[in-house]
């Protein structure tokens, strides 16, 4: 899938200079936050035009702004994470957001949820805990650019706003999914997508940080292309996640999400040298098998190849809303 290139290009935008060695690092983590959100509303708004789905008569406008802040949220902490957390901590972490995602639904939507969901969260937790306190770089004491870091535990912390952000973005599109029978996946995306756009720009102009990322960007020919690709591969990767949940159930797509995060971590850390030790490596090994048994159980008496019809109102499109937030990178 294209998340793999594009947490690979996340990592090396964020993490390392340009040019390479001796220059200077991006420090600009809202400017990416805009590009992804600014891209996402020209494809919601092509599916728009294309699709022509019916526009929803019952919905608030406001009620599109609480997702659109948490989401904001929830990609800084993630991107601002990498200044404290390995790249492979950060991907493996985010195999934690099923906990969240369900003190959240019980919060909101007083959900319910399966036995075994709960045992699998409490061992994908121990998991990440052998990864990340095993880590030879997770010392939290000083940043990637060498900075000094005002509190020992930013990444973690940062790590844990992102699980509570993307966890309520989540299950409040969800309950608005629920409430209002007339609202579209697309006509969601694209309303969401365009408050994302509009206040990361306000904020990146409060900030004073658009002429200064812009000018970064101007100045250095390889992050351009760099940008290039990382929002293209962004934007498509959420029409692969639309197309693989909507033509092949959510089982699947699942399998071919925890491949990513195995090939994502291998890459990582093959290109920028990430040292793992045996702890970590069982760590990991316990996370993709608590995940690998929810799969499992998941897929019990179901088809593999489940249903179509993205633009129909149905219980399974807010199966897609729910599986799509699980999985999709901010």
């Amino acid at each position: 899938p294209l998340s793999v290139p594009w947490g690979i290009l996340q990592e090396r935008m964020l993490t390392r200079r340009y040019p390479r060695h001796s220059g200077e690092y991006f420090t600009y983590s809202y400017a990416l936050v805009f590009t992804n959100r600014f891209w996402t509303l020209i494809m919601s708004g092509l599916l728009l035009i294309y699709l022509k789905p019916r526009t929803s008569r019952t919905t608030v406008i406001y009620e599109y702004s609480f997702p659109s802040i948490s989401n904001m949220l929830s990609s800084w902490c993630q991107y601002e994470a990498l200044r404290y957390v390995s790249f492979p901590a950060v991907t493996l972490f985010k195999s934690f957001k099923l906990a969240p995602v369900m003190l959240m639904g019980k919060l909101l939507g007083n959900q319910s949820y399966p036995q075994y969901d709960y045992v699998v969260a409490i061992f994908i937790g121990i998991g990440i805990a052998m990864f990340m306190s095993s880590t030879d770089e997770l010392t939290f004491d000083f940043d990637v650019y060498g900075e000094e870091s005002s509190a020992k535990w930013t990444g973690v912390m940062l790590l844990l706003f992102f699980l509570f952000f993307d966890s309520f973005t989540s299950q409040w599109q969800s309950k608005m999914f629920k409430q209002h029978r007339d609202l579209s996946m697309i006509e969601l995306m694209f309303a969401t997508s365009a408050f994302s756009t509009v206040l990361s720009l306000i904020t990146l102009v409060h900030d004073g940080k658009l002429w200064p990322a812009f000018d970064f960007v101007m100045r250095h020919t390889e992050i351009q292309f760099h940008f290039f690709v990382f929002s293209i591969c962004s934007t498509i990767g959420q029409l692969f996640i639309f197309y693989t949940i909507k033509n092949f159930g959510a089982v699947v797509f699942a399998i071919i999400m925890t491949t990513r995060v195995l090939i994502s971590i291998a890459i990582s850390v093959f290109l920028y040298e990430h040292k793992i030790t045996s702890t970590g490596f069982f760590g990991l090994v316990v996370v993709v098998a608590a995940v690998c048994y929810r799969i499992k159980r998941k897929a019990e008496g179901k088809q593999l190849i489940k249903w179509k019809g993205m633009g129909e109102k149905s219980e399974k499109e807010i199966e897609l809303v729910q599986e799509w937030h699980e999985h999709i990178d901010t």
